[in-house]
Parts: structure tokens; sequence; C-alpha cells
């Protein structure tokens, strides 16, 4: 008989409490208040919403910024969403109807969407990290209302952005590539598709808030939104309301798309369905207004009960204490983030690279792409030769040996006529400096010196 191995009772129970336990409701009283503000979901939380704060400022939702394939095929699960939508969709609404028919469509959707949502997290997730698609399943099937009271509010609101916290946690997404993309591409198209649930099924608000806060179902994206602004704003906060601004910043912002969604689907005027936002309109500082949005969802929405009873904890938002001794800070608000000092950095390169195109006629490497290329994979740099062989200097077979460094010169230059010739010169040359503006070799900076004398020994 083969002896038996020693089980440790501990790793057992271990294995059992991640497998099958799963995310479990963790804040059921008052009580329970403090152990949540000094979990390590609570830090996570804290930590992400200030570096997107951070990130995202003076970054138009329309600008050129990083969209990684996660962040694509994670898209894809809202386009599944809103497929069960039309294949559940409500009888047309009849004044002085009931709403029992909305209610059961929206049940009826939530039945297949619980049926489905681990599937659909599955194959919007690399095959690597399978293994989370429970705990992220679970997530963000509470991210969509309430069946029972056929509600929502901030509270599911919460539980998306710990599905989005989850996926950094798990490396899904990259915090260094998918920061900004996390907010303003997938954080918005979630935006849209609650939107159409509320409208689509009449879901009721479980904020009580009311009239005095920013708006019956949203809170994160008002946050986001004013951070946009927080650097080179094109208005005023006194202009946020206007019909102007959100007919032409709709798209561009956050904000807008919030005040704009706001003014067509609430009655009266802001003073009365919102009065906190109408307030905020007042001040004068995009700072300040961040600063003070983001003090008041944290006393407000993540110290509230009734937002936190629902909502799960699991292994990669965990409800353990942090014992890390990180301390929570705030963002740097009203400074370039760097997102937006690469953005600018990559458009001057591009205009700069269009301008000497326009005079050479010859297509020119940009820093961008160079910057690109080093940094994905590291390499000995190749001959000059090699990398301008578009430019006619490695052209032809006759060779000046001037500094040292052969330079070969293209014979069909003495075919041309002298205007011709001088024409082509400059031409290369304007080439040549380009390309050496961005090259750290030395040979090549010995080989314009040669080719400046070259041009200077004939005459030029």
């Amino acid at each position: 008989m083969e002896p038996q191995s020693e089980v440790n009772p501990k790793r057992v129970a271990a294995f059992f409490r991640r497998s099958n336990l799963g995310p479990v409701c963790r804040v059921q009283s008052s009580s329970d208040i403090e152990s949540w503000l000094a979990s390590r979901a609570y830090f996570t939380l804290i930590t992400y919403l200030n570096d997107v704060s951070a990130e995202i400022q003076g970054i138009r939702n329309t600008d050129f910024f990083p969209i990684s394939k996660n962040i694509k095929r994670l898209m894809t699960i809202f386009d599944q969403l809103d497929s069960m939508i039309a294949t559940n969709s409500p009888a047309p609404l009849v004044p002085g109807a009931s709403m029992d028919s909305r209610s059961k469509s929206y049940r009826r959707w939530a039945h297949v969407m619980l049926r489905d949502i681990y599937q659909i997290v599955e194959k919007a997730v690399p095959s690597s990290k399978c293994r989370h698609v429970n705990e992220l399943g679970v997530y963000l099937s509470g991210s969509f209302g309430s069946t029972a009271k056929i509600e929502y509010g901030t509270g599911h609101e919460l539980s998306f952005l710990f599905f989005m916290c989850a996926l950094f946690k798990t490396e899904i997404l990259d915090k260094e590539e998918d920061l900004a993309a996390s907010a303003l591409i997938l954080f918005d198209r979630y935006l849209q598709f609650v939107r159409r649930l509320q409208v689509t099924y009449s879901v009721n608000s479980s904020n009580w808030h009311g009239g005095y806060s920013l708006d019956k179902f949203q809170f994160v994206p008002f946050i986001w939104g004013f951070a946009q602004l927080c650097h080179e704003a094109p208005f005023s906060p006194k202009k946020m309301l206007d019909e102007g601004t959100v007919a032409k910043y709709r798209g561009a912002y956050m904000l807008i798309d919030c005040v704009g969604h706001m003014a067509t689907t609430n009655i009266g005027t802001f003073a009365r369905h919102s009065s906190q936002l109408w307030s905020l309109a007042a001040l004068s500082s995009w700072t300040k207004i961040h600063r003070s949005l983001m003090f008041m969802y944290m006393e407000d929405i993540l110290m509230d009960v009734d937002n936190l009873n629902a909502l799960r904890f699991g292994e990669l938002m965990s409800f353990e204490e942090d014992k890390s001794g990180r301390h929570l800070g705030s963002a740097r608000m009203g400074v370039k983030s760097p997102l937006r000092r690469q953005m600018a950095e990559d458009q001057d390169d591009q205009d700069q690279d269009q301008d000497v195109t326009s005079r050479s006629g010859t297509p020119s490497i940009s820093r961008s792409e160079q910057n690109e290329t080093a940094r994905k994979k590291a390499k000995v740099e190749e001959p000059s030769s090699d990398c301008m062989s578009n430019s006619g200097l490695s052209l032809g077979s006759e060779c000046s040996s001037l500094s040292g460094v052969n330079v070969h010169l293209p014979t069909w230059l003495d075919d041309c006529t002298a205007t011709s010739k001088n024409a082509l010169k400059i031409s290369r040359f304007c080439d040549w400096v380009q390309y050496l503006k961005y090259s750290k070799s030395i040979a090549l900076s010995q080989s314009i010196c040669s080719f400046a004398k070259y041009m200077f020994v004939n005459n030029y």
C-alpha cells in the first residue's frame, strides 16, 4: 500500500473558500462601515478614482488616446446585452396603463442576463484569466439594477466600479495603457447602456437624495466629467448648463453628455430637478468642484449603508483590512496629465513630420514610432544605408571618404541640370537631417558632417 500524503487542513479550507463561496455581501449595518473604510477594496477603489481623474485632465472623448484590444473585447459585452433588450422589449406604454408589463419585461431581461453573463465575460477576457470569471461576473451582473424593486442607483454603479478595479487587479487591463480608456470608453459604454435600461423599462431611482443630488441615477460620471475640464477647459463652469454648450461639446466631455441627458429626461429647470448641479455652476474653479464632488462621494455614497448592503466582496476586491500602511491621498488636479503631454508631443511630431515631408517629398520617421519600437523591442541600430534606403544617399557607385566615413553619392545626379541637382540635394539633405534628429548614432552624425562638407566643396 502506498503511504498517504499529509493534507494541510488550512490549504484545503482556503481552496474551498476560493472555489465555492464566491463574492458575498459584507456591509449589513452601520457597524460595518468602519471595516469597509479600512478594507483593501476601499483603498483600491479610491486610488482608481483618483488615478483616472488625474489621467484624463484635458482629454476629450473624441481625442486619439490608446485603446487596447482587451478594451475592445470588453466592449462586446454590452453589444450582447443590447441584443437581449431587443428580444425582451416591453409593450408600448399606453397612458393610464399600469407598469406591470415593463416590470415583467425587465425581470425577463434580467433572467436572460444572469443566465448568460458568465459565458459572455469568459469570451471577453483572455483565456489565461478565466479563473476570475466567476468574481467578475458577480460584479458585472450586480451593476444593472435590482429586479426585486425595479430600481437602479449609485450602489449598482459602484458594483461596476468594482468590476473595472478587478480588471486591473487581474492585469486584464494595464494601468499605463488602459487607465484613460477604461473611463472614457468602457465606463462611458456602460453609462449609455444603463440609460437605455432606465428609459426602456422605466426603472426607478434608488437614490434618496432626489433633487438635491446631481442626478437621480449616477454620480461617478460627474466626478470624471469635471476632471476632464480641470485643464484647458474651453468654457467656464457657469456655461456648462447652457444649451449652446451642450450642443457643441456633448460628444467631447462626459459632464456635458450627462447634462444633455438630464435636460431631455427631466421636466423643469436644473434648479428644480438637480439643484446641486445648478449650484455648482456658480463656482469659478473646475478643480474646486472636482474636489468637492470627490469629498461628497466619499461621505454620502460610500458611507451609506443602503448603497452598500447589496455590494459583494470577493478575492480581488477584498473586505479584509488593508495592512500596507499606505495613506489615501487626493488626485493632483489643474495640471497637464502625462497622457495629455504625450499626446501633445505626438501631435507636434506629426506636424513636424508633415512639414518636412511636404518640403522634401519623402516619407520620414516620426519620433513616436521610433519610441514605440524601442520600447517594445530593443535592438542594435542598423546601418544608416538600410534606414535611409529611400533617401538616395545609399545609391550609386561613387564613394568619397571624408572624415573617415564613407558617404555614397548617387551617380544619377550628374545627369540632371544644375537647378534640378540643387533641388535634389536640398530634398535629400532635409530628409537626412530629419532622420538624424532622432538618431543617437555617432557614425550618422559624422556622415551628415561629411555630406555637408561635400556640398560646400562642390560650391553648393
